[in-house]
């Protein structure tokens, strides 16, 4: 019985693969073992910032949309 194979290739620029060196030292582990750190942590964060800046959007969005109704009402209420 083999085990599943997990090894992926990467290719990345060479500025990139020097930081990912560098930070690795750092924090004395394998540019390995950093690289699925980063992944892992990106996943589990689960949204890009493109998500993050839709939802701040359609939050903004609902803020005014809730003004509007405050104003109505308010409108509505005086006249009655």
């Amino acid at each position: 019985m083999s085990t599943p194979s997990t090894r992926i290739n990467l290719t990345v620029p060479l500025d990139l693969a020097i930081q990912i060196e560098r930070d690795s030292d750092k924090r004395g582990i394998g540019k390995v073992q950093f690289i699925k750190e980063a992944i892992y942590e990106k996943l589990k964060r689960g949204e890009t910032k493109e998500e993050r800046n839709e939802y701040e959007q359609l939050r903004e969005e609902v803020i005014e949309i809730k003004r509007i109704l405050m104003i109505l009402l308010e409108v509505y209420n005086t006249k009655q």
